[in-house]
Order: structure tokens, then C-alpha cells, then sequence
């Protein structure tokens, strides 16, 4: 009886120490490693919640930026800490908006929790709140490399990458018509290497992009706070 009600105490204080990790979806924003600050690169998919589950006695925390990086973990009842006990990395290639940033970036998620961490690490967390807005810091003391994480993507309760804008014609010959859109913000085509075609500011709601010297192909339209949009030179 002792040990029952001993185990449930227990369950109990890692439930209120830990709760605000379970109940928040947390999207990677930021990778600090040596002092250095590397923000997380846009590609041509929405970028996925990383999540802590629980699964009975275990534990799981999957860190999502293109790859997965997913290790189950065990928490510490005295200090606000998790460690390591086994993982892995998927393996999927990206290829698409900025190749280069978002595979290396993608190298450093899974480097942080698999690659560099052997089983037995201790990651430190810290949860910083402002109002409904909430920021996850994971620190590996040893190498003092940092990941943030925001509770809402872009810092808005929903994922601003399902708002949509409308293009038009598509397939398009000579001009491509972009509508739905707001003032100042980043406008940018790729081609499907990650190279920059295109660039520009929004100065209205709608924007007119001529696309005649573009190869036929397919391409990325890609508009600051909205969801990438595939589009087809004929």
C-alpha cells in the first residue's frame, strides 16, 4: 500500500512539474551552438509540433524540424531535466526551398538528441512565458548547445503556414498573378535545387510576377507567414 501510494505520489509531482510540456504543442525556432544563433530556416513544408508523450511508465520527446529526431527519456523529480535513454533520427532527404540551410539545420536537431548524445545525456529545460506565448529552452550542459521551441509557430496560437494565397494562372506562361496577400512582405521564387529566382515586397494585396524568362519546370512561391504554393512554367 506504501509503495502504491509512494508511486502515485510521485506520478503525481512529475504530472505538475512537467504538464506545461505535455500540454503545449512546441515548434523548433532557434539553434544556438558555440554563441552562435541559427534561426529556423523556411522550406517547402509546414514545419511539424515537436511533442513529449507518454506512453504508460514511459516517456517519449520527438523534435520535428524536416527529420524527427525521437528519444524516450526519463524526467528527474528533483530538477527541471530530462534524460536520454535511447533514440534515432529518421532519415528522409529534403530537397527544395534553401536545400543547404534547412539540411544543415536539419543535421543539428538530430545531432543535438542522437548523433552528439550518447544514452545517459541530461538535457536541462526551462519554459519562459509571456501572457499565452511560451518559449522552450532544451540546454545540453555539456556541450551548453541550445534548441528553442515557441508553443505556437511564428508566435500565434494557430499555425500561420495553413493561411493560403491565391495564384493564378497555374500553369502560367508569361505573368504570374498573386493575390490574398498584405503589404511589406517577403515574396520569393525557387526552383526545385533551393535556388533564388525571384525576390521582391508586397506592396498590396495583390502582385503581378513576370515569369517570362523563367525554364518551363516547376517551381516554389514562397510568401513571408504563408504556406509555400507549387506553381508550373509551361
Amino acid at each position: 500500500m506504501k509503495k502504491t501510494l509512494f508511486l502515485l505520489l510521485c506520478s503525481v509531482f512529475l504530472s505538475a512539474q512537467n504538464s506545461e510540456l505535455f500540454t503545449n504543442d512546441w515548434y523548433i525556432s532557434q539553434i544556438v551552438t558555440n554563441g552562435q544563433t541559427v534561426t529556423t530556416p523556411s522550406m517547402a513544408y509546414a514545419v511539424s509540433p515537436s511533442l513529449f508523450t507518454q506512453n504508460n511508465s514511459n516517456y517519449y520527446f520527438a523534435s520535428k524540424y524536416f527529420n524527427t529526431a525521437q528519444i524516450n527519456i526519463t524526467f528527474s523529480a528533483a530538477t527541471s531535466s530530462f534524460t536520454k535513454i535511447g533514440g534515432g533520427c529518421t532519415l528522409a532527404d529534403y530537397w527544395g526551398v534553401n536545400t543547404t540551410a534547412v539540411q544543415q539545420y536539419d543535421q543539428k536537431n538530430c545531432d543535438f538528441y542522437i548523433s552528439n548524445a550518447l544514452p545517459g545525456t541530461t538535457y536541462n529545460y526551462q519554459i519562459l512565458a509571456n501572457g499565452t506565448s511560451k518559449t522552450l529552452i532544451v540546454t545540453n550542459p555539456n556541450s551548453g548547445t541550445q534548441i528553442f521551441y515557441n508553443n505556437a509557430f511564428l508566435g500565434t496560437k494557430e499555425n500561420t503556414l495553413k493561411k493560403t494565397f491565391t495564384i493564378y494562372p497555374n500553369p502560367v506562361n508569361d505573368f504570374l498573378i498573386v493575390e490574398n496577400l498584405e503589404r511589406n512582405l517577403k515574396v520569393k521564387i525557387y526552383d526545385m535545387s533551393g535556388k533564388l529566382l525571384f525576390e521582391t515586397l508586397s506592396s498590396g494585396k495583390a502582385l503581378r510576377v513576370n515569369t517570362t524568362d523563367f525554364q518551363k519546370g516547376q517551381y516554389i512561391l514562397s510568401v513571408e507567414n504563408f504556406k509555400p504554393e507549387l506553381f508550373l512554367k509551361k
